[in-house]
């Protein structure tokens, strides 16, 4: 399987709607994805010729006959390859098969969410229909959930592209033709895009063509088994090292962009909102990570932030547990500082940053859990709210850095 396999079940000639499913070395059961979203698109769009795409980046196509032997009334196509270059890549390639299918709508849709229902293609679908060129996702979420989107991607990309996109991370994606073919005439790919930030890169890239887009409200928490270490630190490079990179690229639009506004919510208040399930997070954990940080890149800390932000530093490793606070300040410095430091640098170098950023990451992690303990979702919510303003008040001290770096 060195070349793209590619095999259409129904030889499908043209489809208005593919859903992109994308897999990796048969980890997840495709069984119930599959399924739900043959049920959302036949019951809620029947009168619309539709496609599910597998998207399978492997050694083997583990997931091929899956996919294939799970049944269905809409037809399904796989897109495989060895030499993939990652998720992305092979996600990337089921979007051009869209396109010569000459579809209006594409959805993707991880299959890690273990209860994904038919009524979430039904949302996103629709709101494509109302002509929203692109849809993030808003799920119900616990507070401590998908820590890295709410400290590090949401207010970077907040801040720097105007657009109020809870959830740039992803999870489901929706978005029409129109957008995906201007997106592809940027042509801006590299190896963190490869990987695991496609739907970062998407979102980035919709918020700068200033398109109309919206977040589709979804009343349930989206399930998902935890990810083990080494999963996390991949994704955490790839992902953060999607908006770092971005932002070369991207310089003439995020350099015009003062605030942020507010993003249309389509679904709210539809249904009745199904609480998070509780999550325990080790803050012992997350201490000693964060300590752990100083034995290894403190010196490289101390060259890539500025003087002042190196002092506070300092201060939040003495801090004991009970008084242990990362203020929103310190941490947006050292992120627009990393920023700079990521700006032209060899992949080697890139790649020491991210993994010196972590335990920094890890640290303003205990923070928040530790000051959100006590309040509702609603609460830690308007707090990571406010910490977003923080941003975007202090973007003048990354475009003046930027100038001068």
């Amino acid at each position: 399987m060195d070349a793209e396999v590619i095999a259409n079940s129904g030889e499908v000639k043209e489809a208005e709607i593919v859903v992109s499913i994308p897999s990796y070395n048969g980890k997840y059961d495709l069984t119930s994805t599959v399924r739900a979203v043959d049920k959302g698109l036949t019951e809620f769009f029947p009168s619309k010729s539709s496609v599910i795409i597998n998207c399978d980046y492997s050694n083997n196509g583990a997931s091929r006959d899956k996919f294939f032997t799970t049944e269905t009334r809409i037809p399904k196509i796989y897109v495989g390859r060895q030499d993939s270059g990652g998720k992305g890549q092979v996600v990337r390639s089921s979007l051009f098969k869209g396109m010569e299918l000459n579809a209006s709508m594409f959805m993707i849709v991880e299959p890690d969410a273990t209860n994904l229902q038919p009524g979430w293609i039904k949302k996103f679908v629709e709101a494509l229909e109302k002509n929203f060129q692109f849809v993030a996702p808003l799920y119900v979420h616990h507070k401590d959930e998908d820590l890295l989107n709410s400290m590090i991607i949401y207010p970077l990309t907040r801040a720097l592209y105007g657009w109020r996109i809870r959830r740039p991370v992803g999870g489901e994606l929706a978005f029409r033709k129109e957008l995906f073919e201007r997106i592809l005439e940027k042509d801006i790919w590299n190896q963190y895009v490869s990987e695991e930030g496609l739907a970062v890169w998407l979102s980035t890239l919709a918020m700068c063509l200033r398109q109309p887009m919206c977040q589709v409200f979804v009343n349930q928490p989206r399930k998902t088994a935890p990810k083990e270490e080494k999963e996390f630190v991949n994704y955490f490079n790839d992902t953060v090292g999607t908006v770092f990179s971005l932002m070369e690229s991207l310089e003439n639009y995020w350099r015009k962009i003062k605030w942020s506004r507010p993003t249309a919510i389509f679904g709210l208040g539809s249904d009745d909102a199904e609480p998070p399930e509780e999550l325990e997070t080790n803050i012992d954990s997350l201490h000693e990570r964060f300590l752990g940080g100083f034995r290894k890149y403190e010196e490289f800390w101390r060259e890539v932030v500025s003087q002042a932000t190196y002092t506070k530093v300092q201060e939040i490793r003495n801090l004991d547990m009970n008084h242990f606070s990362f203020p929103a300040q310190t941490w947006t410095t050292i992120l627009y500082d990393f920023a700079i430091a990521f700006r032209g640098k060899d992949a080697e170098y890139r790649e020491h940053l991210l993994e010196a950023l972590l335990p920094l990451f890890y640290g303003k992690a205990l923070s928040y859990v530790k000051r959100t303990e006590r309040m509702s979702v609603q609460q830690a919510e308007d707090m990571v709210e406010t910490e977003c303003m923080v941003f975007e008040e202090n973007k003048p001290y990354l475009i003046s850095r930027w100038n001068g770096a």
